[in-house]
């Protein structure tokens, strides 16, 4: 059976995002999806919930703006550079848009309770805010089994597919995320219903992922597709690969403030481009290669601990007697007289 899963964009978003489907959408200020998002919009997907904790750069606004969401369940969503997500915000008073609000410890024990497979999770800090009354489809009262207290739970979230960057993953599926990331995007992934759509910076031997292990956060059989994509979260940030583009974010984020210009930068910045690479293209293009090298590390920050998982091999017990002594002996002798004189 082949199990490679490596595949395009294109081919990955037509085949595994479905009109109407709940999606996790991926990052936290950083390792935000972007080329994910520019191809849902390419593609014209429609009526999409999304669930998330935190994102940023504006890639959710764009997909709002561009007619994909109707629905958002989250915690906070910003481009940081222009301080407010302007599309989210025209769509949700024009009535196009369903916006449920959340803590973000809420958010977080919402898809931990999803990839834990649980119903749902008890949050305190709900009590004593409006956040239940404004959210009752993700926040709810219930007495505590244990003390009679009143308390809030927030339900489960599980996305039918999840969409996130990150650094690596091999031709399998198994994907590697370290460094600041999306806080979530481990319980996302693992929660969602058919699996993982990923963009990486790098396929990677699979012999390299089994080398690190506890840097997987998702493995293979949760993966659905393999897209190797350098600048695939490009206007945020991938951490060891390059930093935000802050210049481009502030340059989105103007677009994305005024309706009548927002459809001109997605004419020209996504259904313009074929690819993410013609993206990219564009970008040197009209902004200069200088500009994406600006965004590479000019420090290396590994860690001082040098760390070897090592390997115990059971056979070294081969032929290896089993330990006793006297006490032992005669204690397991008169467990055996005793059954014998049954």
């Amino acid at each position: 059976m082949d199990l490679d899963k490596r595949m395009t964009l294109k081919d990955a978003v037509a085949k595994y995002i479905q009109d109407g489907d709940t999606v996790y959408y991926g990052g936290f200020q950083i390792m935000v999806p972007m080329a994910l998002t520019h191809e849902i919009i390419r593609q014209k997907k429609r009526h999409l919930t999304t669930i998330e904790s935190s994102t940023d750069v504006g890639g959710l606004d764009i997909l709002v703006g561009a007619g994909c969401v109707t629905e958002i369940h989250s915690a906070w969503i910003m481009n940081w550079y222009v301080k407010a997500p302007y599309a989210i915000r025209r769509a949700f008073n024009k009535g196009h848009l369903k916006r449920y609000d959340i803590s973000n410890f809420g958010a977080t024990s919402a898809l931990i309770a999803g990839f834990l497979g649980i119903p749902f999770i008890p949050v305190k800090g709900n009590i004593g805010t409006d956040m239940p009354k404004h959210n009752p489809t993700d926040i709810r009262f219930v007495e505590d089994p244990f003390t009679g207290d009143k308390t809030t739970v927030v339900r489960a979230w599980r996305a039918d597919v999840a969409v996130i960057h990150a650094q690596k993953a091999d031709r399998y599926g198994n994907v590697v995320s370290y460094g600041t990331r999306g806080v979530t995007d481990e319980f996302g992934a693992m929660g969602s219903k058919r699996g993982v759509i990923v963009t990486c910076e790098e396929i990677v031997e699979p012999e390299e992922i089994r080398s690190d292990p506890d840097r997987v956060i998702v493995p293979y059989y949760k993966t659905l597709a393999v897209v190797h994509c350098p600048y695939g979260a490009h206007p945020s940030a991938c951490r060891g690969y390059y930093g935000l583009d802050i210049r481009f974010s502030q340059y989105q984020g103007k677009y994305e403030r005024h309706e009548e210009l927002l459809p001109e930068f997605l004419n020209e910045w996504v259904y313009g481009c074929a690819d993410h690479a013609a993206y990219i293209e564009k970008y040197k293009a009209k902004f200069g290669q200088e500009g994406l090298d600006r965004l590479k590390p000019v420090l290396g920050f590994k860690p001082k601990m040098d760390v070897d998982y090592g390997y115990h091999d059971p056979a070294c017990w081969k032929g290896v007697p089993l330990y006793s002594d006297d006490r032992l002996k005669a204690y397991e002798e008169a467990l055996a007289a005793k059954k014998g004189g049954k």
